[in-house]
């Protein structure tokens, strides 16, 4: 995997993260408003699975984190191609 392919899986799990907590809002709020018993069981899960989002995403920035130290690290490993600091 490279920086850019983790940088890009990170932003769309963050993006996901970010619209599940959305729809889980809504769907709370939804739910509240309606006074409905019928849908619970589908509430409770879309908000317990949250915390696994969360988790992918956190993952995903930190292989993104690694990849770009590592493609840094690489590049920089070299002293031939240094250029002189005078």
């Amino acid at each position: 995997m490279t920086a850019h392919t983790a940088t890009t899986f990170a932003r769309h799990l963050g993006r996901l993260l970010c619209l599940h907590l959305a729809l889980a809002m809504v769907c709370t709020a939804a739910f509240t408003v309606r006074g409905g018993h019928s849908h619970r069981t589908a509430l409770y899960a879309l908000w317990a699975a949250l915390p696994l989002t969360g988790v992918a995403w956190a993952l995903a920035r930190a292989a993104e984190k690694r990849e770009s130290r590592r493609e840094r690290d690489a590049s920089t490993a070299d002293p031939t191609d240094w250029t002189s600091a005078a």
